[in-house]
């Protein structure tokens, strides 16, 4: 697929997701299966927490739903109320989240659910987010603007992957990391900057998304990890 094909599907419909929306309400068999998936997750983590709220966010609760998103599920906690160590209440349930993603490949109308337990407390940057305990919107999505640099986007996106790819045989070849996490900083502080000037249709956010979406950034994680089992094995 070619890159302004890529581009074309990531940017913002119209209307929410008819798969799972009817106009502005979740569809009442969405909402039931979604509250059976978070009571599973609450099951699994093994401990006795108050939830605060069950809510659903990211594209999906937004305009800018693409082919490759999926249904972002947070329980939302107080850390407090289950250990005053806070610290090690976040490290035990992120490694729970992260072994539950891992294991499981749990989808709705086969669009994948990801499970997150979110600090009550924690700023969260979506646009969209809805309690699918209450049935209501906490933060109700405006449509985007229409207009985005097309231009730039595929020039950056083509920048990137040539980027990625040279870093990789890099590192392939001297067994260092230094190159890839210094463009794995390089991605993520451009994301940043872009959603915090324009936004989730942001150019910046949009070339992450592509080049999260065709693997690139996977394949750095992925040699990262590589040299590290490689350094440490005899």
């Amino acid at each position: 697929m070619s890159i302004s094909s890529k581009i074309k599907q990531h940017l913002p419909h119209d209307e929410l997701s008819m798969k799972l929306w009817e106009e502005d309400k979740l569809k009442p068999d969405v909402r039931e299966q979604l509250l059976e998936i978070s009571d599973a997750f609450i099951e699994y983590l093994g401990i006795s927490i108050d939830v605060i709220d069950v809510t659903f966010t990211g594209s999906y609760a937004n305009f800018n739903y693409t082919p490759y998103s999926d249904i972002d599920l947070h329980i939302i906690v107080d850390p407090k109320s289950i250990n005053k160590d806070v610290d090690l209440v976040e490290e035990f349930l992120k490694a729970k989240r992260q072994f539950w993603n891992d294991r499981h490949d749990i989808r709705v109308l086969n669009i994948e659910v990801e499970l997150y337990a979110q600090d009550v407390n924690e700023e969260h940057a979506s646009s969209g987010v809805y309690s699918v305990k209450s049935n209501e919107w906490i933060n109700k999505p405006d449509k985007f603007r229409g207009d985005f640099d097309k231009r730039n986007i595929s020039r950056k996106v083509k920048y990137f992957k040539k980027q990625i790819s040279m870093e990789i045989e890099e590192a392939k070849m001297n067994k260092n990391t230094a190159g890839l996490e210094r463009i794995i900083k390089k991605i993520r502080d451009m994301r940043s900057a872009g959603l915090e000037k324009s936004g989730e249709m942001a150019d910046e956010n949009i070339i992450y998304k592509i080049l999260r979406s065709e693997g690139n950034i996977q394949k750095l994680y992925d040699m990262k990890d590589n040299i590290f089992d490689v350094g440490l094995s005899l």
